[in-house]
């Protein structure tokens, strides 16, 4: 099985380091750290830095800014009473611009390993491999699209996935057989292909957990 990438043991550390600090707090521990590292605003640029980390640089942008207003307020620079509907506006260009920008094409990868990781955002991949070992999904309030209908899959090849409050949709040749291994709570996951081939090339293992969220197959 392949090991973690740098970027998802990153994203991992972040998420780790904040909720100790939180956990510390609450239970009454003297954390001597300045507490706006550690405020609401800061849980905007930690979200930023794990969409930039997973190359969803306009969601970073988007809450980057946010992060700006409140931490203006929190220096009594602005008052968000005032310029809360700048929110609004952030989140509009933001809506217009993704719209607007949508590639046409996207670029086929070649890797025989995948780690797709969207918080707070969305993902759309191509994968072409000819030896597809498997791969990892993440989404956290995010959601993504994996196509891998040029790919030809390693027989027993193993997919995970981990959603929460989130979506995937990988879309998969006819003939490959899947087996379905995933735990949904409050959620579902399910092979929405069409048509199958009754002789399937390569059996790929889907596995993982889904919460609150929604996982499909497709051709």
């Amino acid at each position: 099985m392949a090991s973690s990438s740098p970027k998802r043991a990153i994203i991992g550390f972040i998420f780790v380091s904040i909720g100790c600090i939180f956990l510390l707090d609450n239970l009454g521990f003297d954390i001597d750290l300045p507490y706006y590292l550690f405020s609401w605003p800061a849980i905007f640029v930690a979200i930023g830095v794990v969409n930039l980390l997973s190359g969803n640089s306009r969601a970073a942008v988007i809450f980057f800014g946010l992060a700006t207003i409140f931490y203006l307020h929190y220096f009594r620079i602005i008052s968000i009473r005032t310029f809360w509907p700048v929110i609004l506006i952030i989140v509009g260009f933001f809506i217009i611009l993704r719209r607007r920008s949508r590639p046409k094409n996207i670029s086929e990868n070649l890797d025989n390993y995948f780690d797709d990781i969207a918080v707070f955002g969305g993902t759309e991949k191509k994968y072409v491999s000819e030896a597809l070992q498997g791969g990892k999904v993440t989404n956290i309030f995010g959601g993504s699209e994996i196509d891998l209908r040029g790919s030809k899959a390693v027989d027993g090849a193993v997919i995970e996935v981990f959603c929460m409050f989130g979506g995937v949709e990988i879309q998969v040749p006819e003939d490959w057989k899947i087996n379905m291994n995933a735990t949904a709570v409050f959620g579902g996951f399910s092979d929405s292909r069409q048509k199958i081939s009754e002789t399937p090339v390569a059996t790929v293992h889907i596995k993982g957990l889904v919460l609150f969220g929604g996982g499909d197959i497709k051709s």
